[in-house]
């Protein structure tokens, strides 16, 4: 919501807004490769904290200097941190959790980074309404510094629990820590993993790409059309945080529907409620039809919770999986480039409206990609349950 809506403020256009947008998609693409390359070489846990801290620092230039060249260079600093970040943790997950459980696992975790998102623009309009944009980004600033002392205090005691671990628990860590250095081992070269997995890039990862440029085009469109509505930005906050909440409420339906229907079916009800929601906000004339826009769209978004990275998570090779999810992830993360450059050209040369028109138009196309060329990855254990005593 803020880089945006900042952009707008120093003066500029809503193509200006956009070509923002597009440079943290940008910096997504160009971490994704780096970043896979990292987690492999040197562990999921220290790779996050390299993304969180590389945030920190984007954010807090951001907020000291009001330069739209500047506020362009830190958008893409924060995605190139925010890949790095969802990558290394996307990884850990893989590592961790079985094929059956994995949707609800992620859904669950894409669940929890939508709290944010539900209670994030409402603060973050407020605080913009009361201090400013600048003091605004150094607060973000400040809870990502929390965020990264946290996450640093943990894998500390993390490691000290696996020292004083008991012999019965030892094998699991060893059995982990053998899979890390298998995947640290692994000899295929960039080149090599993207030409054997190609049939996999032309196909979901068309789909992914489709998804990443309709989920960057809500992120830009409806701040921008609360402008044109003549809405202030606490209000536009409060919007978002009512669309963020009915979206943080879908993400266990979403969990239940991956792991028991399928991922085909999570993805194609999210890529068309996504599409109808952002088809209707060009419609909205006032601010209760804007805000149910918003929901419709939110609703949509909460319904893939987690379906970007378990997709990529149940196709990725268990030896090379760092390296196969930054291949992933920069196909997806294309799409958070195209979408934002696409809105802006076609704002520019049509008009807004008609943007947003032809970008909803692409959940469709991606439903017909996804059932006529991805095969279902959802692996159900034939075994029988046993209870745990």
């Amino acid at each position: 919501m803020i880089l945006p809506l900042y952009a707008m403020d120093l003066g500029q256009s809503e193509a200006m807004a956009a070509s923002v947008l597009a440079a943290r998609g940008l910096g997504n693409m160009l971490a994704d490769l780096p970043a896979g390359a990292a987690t492999a070489r040197w562990g999921d846990r220290l790779v996050m904290q390299g993304g969180i801290a590389i945030m920190v620092v984007a954010t807090l230039v951001a907020g000291l200097f009001e330069h739209p060249g500047l506020l362009m260079l830190c958008a893409t600093g924060i995605g190139f941190a925010m890949a790095t970040w969802l990558l290394a943790r996307l990884a850990l997950v893989g590592d961790l959790v079985a094929s059956r459980f994995r949707g609800q696992a992620l859904s669950t975790m894409a669940g929890l980074q939508r709290v944010g998102h539900f209670i994030g623009p409402a603060l973050v309009g407020l605080s913009i309404e009361s201090l400013g944009y600048g003091e605004t980004f150094l607060i973000l600033a400040s809870a990502l510094s929390l965020t990264l002392v946290f996450v640093n205090v943990s894998q500390r005691r993390q490691k000290a629990n696996a020292t004083n671990a008991s012999k019965d628990s030892a094998h699991i860590i060893d059995d982990f820590q053998t899979r890390q250095a298998g995947r640290a081992e692994a000899k295929l070269s960039y080149p090599t993993l993207a030409l054997r997995h190609r049939r996999i890039w032309l196909t979901a990862g068309q789909v992914v790409m489709l998804l990443t440029l309709l989920r960057s085009a809500r992120t830009l469109l409806i701040p921008i059309w609360g402008v044109h509505l003549g809405l202030s930005a606490g209000e536009i906050g409060l919007i978002l945080s009512l669309a963020a909440g009915v979206d943080m409420l879908m993400f266990p339906i979403a969990g239940i529907v991956m792991d028991h229907f399928g991922r085909r079916w999570s993805a194609t009800v999210c890529l068309l409620l996504l599409s109808v929601g952002l088809a209707l906000v060009p419609l909205a004339d006032s601010t209760f039809f804007f805000a149910l826009s918003a929901m419709v769209a939110g609703v949509g978004n909460g319904l893939g919770s987690g379906i970007n990275m378990t997709l990529g998570t149940d196709f990725a090779p268990e030896q090379d999986r760092g390296r196969f999810l930054g291949i992933w992830r920069l196909i997806g993360d294309s799409g958070s480039l195209a979408g934002p450059t696409a809105i802006g050209f076609l704002a520019t040369a049509w008009s807004l409206k008609s943007a947003m028109l032809l970008v909803a138009a692409c959940g469709p196309w991606a439903v017909t990609l996804l059932w006529l060329t991805v095969p279902e990855t959802l692996q159900k254990s034939t075994q029988p349950r046993t209870r745990v005593a």
